[in-house]
């Protein structure tokens, strides 16, 4: 059976998957300040000239490592959202596959807030960072949209607004679950569900 010849755009992804892989695995046991390109791109088994073909540092590669973990979290929603009725939303399962990624994914939360302390004290970093969560909050809005079509939901608010409001309660509601063992990924995405969903097309906006 002849072997795929790849492309030098599919040879590019895959050395920048396996460097987005061994940083998930450094910071994870470094800490975001505490990690070095060195240890990232020997964990690759890449040099460091290597990382900066794909990269331009260690922070551009942190927010890799955090979109390509948020398009993880979001498959996993997509698989379990229903296709038609919103009353097919399983909110209690839905609960526990937030509450189990965020446990599984742990080591990068305690890093994203120790990012937070960095942009805090670094104000030159926060237009880089404000751009990094605009993509996220694209990615969630794209979502929420593609789960509206589908559904035939019709949204209260503007789908990029649930994003932000979504994306700044999440760490919150993350926060709380592994420091006082409050499970309120449930409770609250029933809330918002109540509160996105217009009760009727003339209070829905476009």
């Amino acid at each position: 059976m002849p072997v795929e010849k790849l492309t030098r755009e599919r040879r590019r992804q895959q050395t920048r998957d396996v460097l987005v892989a061994a940083a998930t695995e450094v910071f994870a046991q470094r800490g975001f300040e505490g990690a070095s390109l060195d240890e990232i791109a020997e964990a690759a088994g890449f040099t460091r000239g290597a990382i900066y073909k794909h990269f331009t540092g260690k922070e551009e590669l942190f927010f890799a490592v955090t979109e390509r973990t948020n398009q993880a979290i979001i498959e996993a929603f997509r698989q379990v959202a229903p296709t038609t009725d919103l009353l097919e939303w399983d909110f209690a399962t839905l609960g526990k596959l937030w509450r189990a990624s965020v446990e599984q994914l742990e080591p990068l939360f305690a890093i994203g807030l120790e990012h937070e302390l960095y942009i805090l004290r670094n104000p030159g970093a926060r237009d880089r960072a404000a751009a990094h969560r605009e993509r996220n909050m694209a990615l969630v809005t794209s979502f929420i949209n593609e789960i509206a079509e589908r559904s035939g939901m019709r949204l209260r608010l503007p789908a990029d607004t649930l994003a932000r409001i979504l994306l700044a309660t999440a760490d919150g509601l993350t926060y709380t679950a592994r420091v006082y063992g409050d499970d309120l990924f449930s409770p609250f995405l029933e809330l918002l569900n109540h509160g996105m969903v217009a009760d009727n097309p003339d209070a829905a906006l476009d």
